[in-house]
C-alpha cells in the first residue's frame, strides 16, 4: 500500500479557477458568493462516483492523497493532477476534480490543458465533464482524463511537475438543462445529449438554430416534438414567440404552429432541449416515420 502511495505522491500540481469563471452563474449569485468569508480555507472531502467500483486499497490511497492537497478558498474549482501515464491510447492523466462551493455542481463541457512545469502546452482537448456526475458541496472526486495521440502536442511528456488546467480563453459550446427539467433526465441521457452537442456542426457567431431530437403523437391527438435550441452568440437569447413547422420525408406538413414561451432563456454559447406540444387542430399528419423541422421561411433541419 505504501508503494502505491509513493508511486503517485506529488507528481502533478494543482490548478484552481473561480467557479464564476467556469460555471457562468448569474451576477446576483456571484455577488452572494463573494460576500462569504474569503479568508477561510476549505478542505474538500473525498467523493467517489456512485457508479464506479474502487477497491479498498485504492480508496485509502486516494483518501491519503486528497488529504495532502492544499486547501481551497470559497467558491473555487480545482484540478489537482496526480499521475500521468503514457500508453497505446495516448496520455492518461489522473486528477482530483475539487469543488469548494457550499452546494453541489454539475460540470459541463470544458477544454482542458496539459501543461509542463515550464508552462509549455503539452496537450489540449475538449471533455464532456457531465460524466463526472454531480459533485457534492465541498468535495473532491478522482477521475481519469485521456488525451489521445491526436491531441498531444509533444512526444516526450514529463513525469513530474505537470499540471491539468481549465482553458478559459474560449468557452466551449455546452449543453444547458433548464431547471424545470431537473429530475426528468437520467445521467445517461444528459451525457448522451452533451455528446450530441459536441458533434453538431459549429454555429455562426450570432446564429440561433434548432435541431430535432424526437417527436411522437399522443392518444389525445396532440403531437410532442423535442428540439435542441442552439445559441451560437456571446449573449443570452430570450425566445418569447417561436413559429415551427414539422415536415415528413416527402416535404409534407405534419404540424405547424406558433408557440408563446415563458420566455425561454438560452444562455450564450449553449444548446437547450425543449418540448413543444402541437394541439390536435394543428396536426395534419398524425402518423409519420422520418421528420424534419424548420422555422417558416427558413431552411429545414
Amino acid at each position: 500500500m505504501l508503494s502505491s502511495i509513493k508511486r503517485f505522491l506529488q507528481k502533478g500540481k494543482d490548478s484552481t479557477v473561480s467557479s464564476n469563471d467556469l460555471l457562468q452563474q448569474p451576477t446576483t449569485e456571484q455577488a452572494e458568493q463573494v460576500e462569504e468569508n474569503e479568508e477561510s480555507e476549505i478542505h474538500p472531502k473525498i467523493s467517489f462516483h456512485p457508479l464506479m467500483y474502487i477497491e479498498d486499497e485504492s480508496r485509502y490511497v486516494y483518501q491519503f492523497l486528497n488529504n495532502e492537497l492544499p486547501p481551497l478558498k470559497p467558491n473555487q474549482l480545482s484540478l489537482s493532477a496526480i499521475d500521468l501515464e503514457v500508453n497505446e491510447e495516448g496520455a492518461t492523466v489522473s486528477a482530483f476534480v475539487r469543488n469548494s462551493l457550499p452546494k453541489s455542481v454539475r460540470l459541463q463541457d470544458a477544454v482542458l490543458l496539459l501543461i509542463s512545469e515550464e508552462n509549455e502546452l503539452l496537450a489540449k482537448k475538449a471533455f464532456s465533464l457531465e460524466e463526472l456526475g454531480e459533485l457534492p458541496a465541498c468535495s473532491s472526486r478522482p477521475w481519469r482524463f485521456v488525451f489521445e495521440h491526436e491531441f498531444l502536442l509533444k512526444e516526450d511528456l514529463p513525469t513530474q511537475g505537470f499540471q491539468l488546467a481549465f482553458d478559459l480563453s474560449k468557452n466551449v459550446h455546452r449543453l444547458d438543462i433548464d431547471p424545470t427539467w431537473e429530475g426528468r433526465l437520467s445521467e445517461e441521457q444528459i451525457v448522451e445529449l452533451s455528446n450530441l452537442v459536441n458533434t453538431l456542426p459549429k454555429l455562426g457567431e450570432n446564429e440561433v438554430s434548432i435541431h430535432p431530437l424526437g417527436a411522437n403523437s399522443n392518444e389525445d391527438g396532440t403531437l410532442a416534438a423535442t428540439l435542441l435550441v442552439r445559441n451560437g452568440s456571446k449573449q443570452a437569447v430570450n425566445l418569447e414567440v417561436l413559429p415551427l413547422e414539422l415536415l415528413n420525408e416527402n416535404g409534407e406538413t405534419i404540424a405547424r404552429g406558433s408557440f408563446t414561451l415563458p420566455p425561454l432563456l438560452i444562455q450564450a454559447n449553449t444548446s437547450k432541449p425543449w418540448t413543444f406540444i402541437f394541439p390536435k387542430e394543428l396536426v395534419q399528419i398524425p402518423a409519420f416515420d422520418r421528420w424534419s423541422v424548420k422555422i417558416p421561411n427558413q431552411e429545414m433541419v
